[in-house]
């Protein structure tokens, strides 16, 4: 009886280990693909009021050239066209409506279970 016993909490320190294994590579992995990205937004800050001329200038980064391919731009959820221009996006036919926004550019990992590397920013259209 008390053999099963230690078998059974060995069992279970086994799970734990593993689960911890797993979990503290999950972190891992996402930290540094978010860091890898490093995803910017210039031209607009959080909370900014812009005017539809000066929401045109907003371009969105990224220290990884090919993470670039992979960016997603959403005001509002709705997706953006971008077009590359060097080592940033540019949105050619953004014209947001007036009011307030939310602009989203994200980096969806190729690896799965990891975190998007992703930056947000509340905005404000006034003409």
């Amino acid at each position: 009886m008390h053999a099963e016993a230690r078998r059974s909490e060995l069992v279970l320190l086994v799970f734990l280990a593993v689960v911890f294994a797993v979990s503290s590579t999950v972190v891992v992995g996402s930290v540094v693909h978010v860091e890898r990205a490093g995803l910017a937004v210039e031209g607009v800050g959080n909370g900014a009021v812009l005017t539809t001329a000066a929401a045109r200038d907003i371009r969105v980064r990224a220290d990884d050239p090919a993470a670039l391919d992979r960016v997603e731009v959403l005001v509002d959820d709705a997706a953006v066209a971008t077009r590359r221009d060097g080592n940033r996006l540019t949105l050619p036919d953004f014209a947001p409506g007036e009011g307030g926004h939310t602009l989203v550019a994200r980096v969806r990992s190729t690896t799965p279970l990891l975190l998007d590397a992703q930056v947000a920013h509340e905005f404000t259209v006034s003409r």
